[in-house]
């Protein structure tokens, strides 16, 4: 077997870009407006907000991991049961650490404006 080459291509690299290629420059225009945002010095009365949110799939163990030990990690089998999905919502205020998180069963329009509306 030969010497093994390192591989040059990186699959693992990844860039990502906020803007399409496809953009007109009005978009890229109004999107520059919006990133402005983040450059604002924190002001109180005017918390910047970020929010997002994603399904989670909800899994069972099993089998009884195998508690850790001292220099050991626990040990969980790969096989677990499907319990269902789950929608979790959240909101953060970055200068402050502020988090509000809400798990729901469902992922709907209805579920946002919720989320959007209710402290």
């Amino acid at each position: 077997m030969g010497d093994a080459k390192k591989n040059e291509l990186g699959p693992w690299l990844k860039q990502q870009f906020c803007i399409p290629p496809e953009a007109s420059a009005e978009f890229v225009y109004r999107m520059e407006d919006v990133l402005e945002v983040y450059y604002r010095p924190y002001d109180p009365r005017f918390p910047k907000i970020c929010m997002d949110e994603g399904s989670k799939q909800l899994l069972a163990h099993t089998r009884k991991p195998i508690e850790m030990e001292v220099g050991q990690a626990e040990r969980v089998d790969y096989e677990y049961e499907r319990k269902g999905v789950c929608s979790v919502f959240v909101a953060m205020e970055p200068e402050t650490g502020a988090c509000q998180v809400r798990v729901r069963k469902r992922r709907t329009k209805k579920d946002w404006a919720l989320f959007l509306t209710r402290p």
